[in-house]
């Protein structure tokens, strides 16, 4: 399958994961901007009702030896037409933004378990006030 090259001059976000590209790896979208009224916004006239375009999953991402240029690897998502694969490909432009989403799989937010014990310590000399500390409950048997 090919795979889609996106540089950019900065570090992408470090939350961005890295997979195989078939099952893992964060799922990456396209949003093509237009300028309207001094602003960057969403150019859905010119594409589907959102803007928003899903090209595939992340494979890779590298910097570039000696430069300040990333490059963030996407494996195209098949079911995409290959009029959009080329039109990301030529227009990706300054401005336009390129978003991902986490897998839920891999990445839980919650804890599982029936037992949890937390400790809280501060290693500096100066006082320290915690403000609050929250967890998620859910009682699932008795």
């Amino acid at each position: 399958m090919p795979t889609m090259v996106f540089r950019f001059s900065m570090p992408p976000n470090e939350s961005l994961q890295v997979g195989d590209g078939l099952t893992t790896g964060d799922k990456v979208y396209y949003c093509p901007t237009i300028s309207h009224g001094g602003f960057n916004t969403v150019d859905n006239a010119n594409h589907i009702s959102t803007g928003i375009i899903y090209v595939g999953r992340c494979t890779g991402i590298r910097q570039q030896i000696g430069t300040n240029l990333w490059e963030i690897y996407v494996l195209i998502d098949p079911s995409l037409p290959g009029p959009q694969q080329t039109m990301i490909a030529a227009n990706f432009n300054v401005g336009d933004f390129l978003m991902f989403t986490k897998s839920t799989l891999a990445n839980q937010g919650s804890l599982l378990g029936y037992y949890a014990s937390v400790t809280f310590g501060n290693d500096s000399p100066d006082k320290a006030e915690l403000f609050m500390v929250s967890t998620e409950v859910t009682e699932s048997s008795k």
